[in-house]
């Protein structure tokens, strides 16, 4: 049987597609040791005084609330928006700061490579992007401090060790 040439070029690009898809899927599960990370809120403005980033668990619903209340006041009578109730005995509630900065334009976001947790000896290692604006773009003169909350599913690690794209640890907490 002959193969026309259109045919055995689709054929051909279906297999390149399928096989140049795959390490890309394998990316975004988890492996079965990695506790996952969801993202649960995000704002350039957590109210964060000090230039420091910090990282902190969230063990139960009162901390969550004193937490969000602190990080998103309502503002001129607005109610803010509802979040997910993590269940606190499955998962645990992060809140990473990245501290204040001088202008608009910073911000925290899981890592695109990121699905879940890296442990090693009993420590969790999270990577995270730690975005910063351009030297050249035009930006806001005003003060931000971002923030990032995640819900984290408990496994065996103790302490968590917050990670920029380069390899640097910026926070931890145990």
């Amino acid at each position: 049987m002959r193969v026309r040439p259109p045919l055995a070029l689709a054929i051909g690009l279906s297999a390149l597609l399928t096989t140049a898809c795959q390490p890309w899927a394998a990316r975004q599960e988890p492996q079965a040791d990695e506790p996952a990370v969801e993202t649960l809120y995000a704002s350039q403005h957590c109210g964060r005084s000090q230039a420091t980033p910090q990282a902190s668990w969230i063990d139960n619903a009162q901390q969550l609330a004193a937490s969000l209340q602190r990080i998103r006041p309502d503002t001129l009578g607005g109610k803010a928006m509802a979040l997910p109730e993590p269940d606190f005995r499955q998962a645990r509630v992060l809140l990473v700061e990245m501290g204040q900065r001088p202008t608009l334009g910073y911000a925290l976001a899981l890592d695109e490579k990121t699905t879940g947790l890296r442990i090693s000896q009993g420590q969790a290692y999270l990577t995270l992007n730690w975005i910063r604006p351009p030297a050249d773009a035009l930006v806001a003169q005003a003060l931000s401090s971002p923030c990032l909350l995640l819900k984290i599913e408990r496994g065996d690690y103790g302490a968590i060790r917050i990670l920029d794209r380069q390899g640097d640890i910026k926070t931890s907490a145990e």
